[in-house]
């Protein structure tokens, strides 16, 4: 029997419920549970909205009784339709985020699909990456060109963006019924929750950047320090990613996350100085590139691989060092400010992971 301001909006089997439902277009989304779902539209459904759906459902005698019969069941009387957080004391903050770090762990573990997916999938693409650019950065071949290797730098750093952030910018909405509920007991709040999912992601997206690097670096004859390919990357993949989780905490649904990443990427590829230096962009817009985490990553990774240090240590013709000094200045990359590019990244990073475990506890203490 599911109770909606005193008035029985469905009585009989759960089967009938779901089918019901999906008959009246709110149907229970896959992987839902179907409990949780019905609350939901309690919740947040109009009175005339909720009125209209239980006559659909005792009209297409989805229950177990006619019309009458359901009417006779409502309870009489006025009820509060959203339950509030409960207010027991809460275990602290590290024991919750303990616990939630080991079932978030123990949930990557056992989902051996995804698992699995989460390490070829990164081999595989990145492989047919390295196969496209194979040999571009060895600087002894006669057919070298310096705008082959600057792509195959920047390349690889443009799907791990895409790979990094296209997940997470689903994960509150798919995990939205999970958390509303158990953060309505009072079990855990907002921050450990969001926590203790970066503790596990973190070294995940590190493991994905050593076997991206171990599929890429050799094969595109990059000779830049393979660990500092390897950390930049793995940087630029987790401070991309938090601009999608802040999104994904923002979106109401799914739908509205997945339609809200065009927005994410573009920003990102426009202010990455790959297909435009950004002292061209019109200076009213240029304010935006503070916001591209993909543009310090990869300023980075073009010192690190066209950089004084790599020239020196890999013994660079002149005119090779000449070449190299005029991409790296074409792309208005000041070798100087390595240590601003690193920060930049670093604050980044933060700033979108905060206002995302903001976003986060706004939304559940909106909901109730």
């Amino acid at each position: 029997m599911i109770i909606y301001k005193g008035k029985a909006l469905y009585f009989g089997a759960i089967d009938g419920l779901s089918t019901g439902l999906k008959a009246s277009d709110v149907g229970c989304p896959a992987e839902y549970n179907l409990a949780d779902h019905v609350i939901t539209l309690t919740q947040t459904m109009s009175l005339e909205a909720l009125d209209g759906l239980r006559d659909a459902l005792a009209a297409g005698r989805y229950g177990s009784g006619s019309a009458k019969e359901v009417q006779a069941t409502e309870v009489h009387g006025t009820s509060s339709t959203r339950s509030k957080p409960t207010s027991g004391r809460a275990a602290g903050f590290w024991t919750q985020l303990q616990v939630l770090t080991k079932r978030e762990a123990a949930y990557v573990y056992r989902d051996t699909a995804g698992l699995i997916a989460s390490i070829v999938a990164p081999l595989l693409l990145n492989g047919v990456f390295a196969c496209l650019f194979e040999g571009v950065g060895k600087t002894g071949r006669d057919d070298y060109n310096i705008q082959g290797h600057f792509g195959a730098v920047t390349q690889v750093f443009i799907g791990g963006m895409f790979g990094s952030a296209q997940p997470l910018l689903l994960r509150f909405p798919t995990d939205r019924g999970i958390f509303l509920r158990e953060y309505a007991t009072s079990t855990y709040g907002a921050a450990p929750y969001f926590l203790s999912k970066t503790c596990v992601e973190l070294p995940q997206a590190f493991l994905n950047s050593v076997l991206v690097m171990i599929a890429y670096y050799w094969i595109t004859g990059l000779s830049g320090s393979w660990i500092i390919h390897v950390g930049t990357f793995w940087m630029s993949g987790v401070a991309a990613g938090s601009t999608a989780l802040l999104v994904g905490c923002l979106a109401s649904n799914a739908e509205v996350a997945q339609q809200s990443a065009p927005g994410i990427f573009v920003l990102q590829l426009l202010f990455a100085g790959v297909f435009l230096p950004v002292t061209q962009i019109p200076s009213a817009l240029r304010c935006l590139q503070w916001l591209a985490s993909l543009k310090y990553a990869i300023n980075l990774d073009v010192l690190n691989e066209f950089g004084e240090t790599n020239q020196e240590r890999n013994n660079w013709s002149p005119e090779l060092k000449r070449q190299a000094d005029a991409l790296i200045a074409s792309t208005d990359i000041d070798p100087d400010l390595w240590w601003f590019y690193l920060l930049m990244i670093i604050v980044l990073f933060c700033v979108f992971r905060a206002l995302s475990i903001l976003a986060l506890a706004r939304r559940a203490a909106a909901f109730f």
